[in-house]
């Protein structure tokens, strides 16, 4: 079968909880086709080893933040779905014959499956309607509605929102996506430090925290993605192109991230207790952060609260160990597997 992976190119979070379940559909012995951003799809080409077939293309307009910061920038997103909505016709048109799309979260993809009659499923924990109601008119959120509304099946995350859940209706809980941990990396990274060990990032598409902050003091050991500006011989920044952030958060006691889905499920699934970055104009992140807390698995901060981050590994002490949740990654090929085999509408 050929199944087709339309991802958003907005952050790197909907293309790593789609990429394990791409390489269980290679290794069914189906075609896999990758249609998202230039960038994207080169850290596609490399996980998936060439396996799969790569379509560069800008699939989504996503949040534009303000640099140096991590606040929506409304202005400048709405100019950015205004130009996507524009390009929209000429992306239904150059997308590729397929026996199934697979959608995180680009709408237009839906509408292409509906004009070419090839089934199309929907896999997410938020839609754009919720994240766009506070910076959009009316106009821009019908024109996404339609698209959204045009799906055949909807599965949700885990943590996936109630306002997701009214966009879309009626549909299957699938669980937690991630990239799969390696226990031989996971091992070597915990040997090189013998004192408790926080993981912190904030995503790789933006310009991250910038104001800086030491650590110096405090009696940890710090891994921070590139976009973090901690500082003391205590703190070790990866370099932007790191393939496996997965496996330091699975070697982490204690995590400190952007609320953003994948992040979160990547360290749900190692179980390790978290600190999820609020931001209050994000309604995925307000959402994520409060079911977390429900669970007791993390707790919500503020982006200010890190200038004192004594005082934010006092809370993360608090929390306990849980039992990790299971990678649904492999039923979730099976699933669509299934729906591939299905003859087109």
């Amino acid at each position: 079968m050929d199944i087709a992976f339309f991802i958003s190119d907005h952050g790197y979070g909907h293309l790593t909880r789609n990429l394990e379940i791409a390489r269980e559909l290679l290794n069914r012995g189906h075609r896999v086709s990758v249609i998202t951003g230039k960038q994207h799809g080169a850290v596609a080409a490399a996980y998936l080893e060439g396996r799969a077939a790569i379509m560069a293309c800008h699939t989504d307009a996503g949040l534009i933040l303000k640099p140096g910061t991590l606040e929506v920038d409304a202005a400048a997103t709405e100019r950015a779905v205004r130009s996507h909505l524009a390009e929209w016709d000429s992306l239904i048109a150059g997308s590729p014959d397929a026996d199934l799309y697979a959608v995180d979260i680009a709408p237009w993809a839906l509408l292409a499956a509906k004009r070419k009659g090839i089934p199309s499923c929907i896999l997410t924990n938020f839609t754009w309607i919720e994240q766009y109601e506070a910076f959009l008119p009316e106009e821009l959120l019908e024109e996404y509605r339609k698209a959204f509304r045009s799906r055949d099946y909807a599965f949700y995350y885990d943590l996936a929102s109630e306002p997701c859940r009214m966009v879309l209706g009626e549909g299957s809980d699938i669980g937690f996506a991630a990239r799969a941990i390696n226990r031989a990396r996971v091992k070597e990274i915990r040997s090189r430090h013998s004192r408790p060990l926080v993981f912190i990032s904030v995503g790789m598409s933006n310009d991250g925290i910038q104001e800086a902050i030491d650590v110096g003091d405090l009696p940890y050991d710090f891994v921070t993605t590139f976009s973090v500006n901690l500082r003391g011989n205590n703190v070790t920044a990866l370099p932007s192109d790191v393939p496996n952030t997965q496996d330091y958060v699975a070697a982490a006691d204690y995590c400190i991230a952007k609320a953003g889905w994948s992040t979160v499920s990547e360290i749900m699934l190692a179980g390790v207790p978290f600190a999820a970055l609020n931001r209050p104009d994000v309604a995925e992140d307000t959402l994520t952060i409060r079911e977390i807390e429900r669970r007791g698995c993390g707790t919500g901060i503020d982006v200010r609260d890190l200038r004192n981050m004594g005082g934010v590994m006092e809370r993360l002490r608090r929390l306990k160990r849980y039992e990790p949740y299971p990678n649904s990654s492999h039923a979730i090929a099976a699933m669509l597997e299934s729906l591939g085999q299905k003859k087109r509408w």
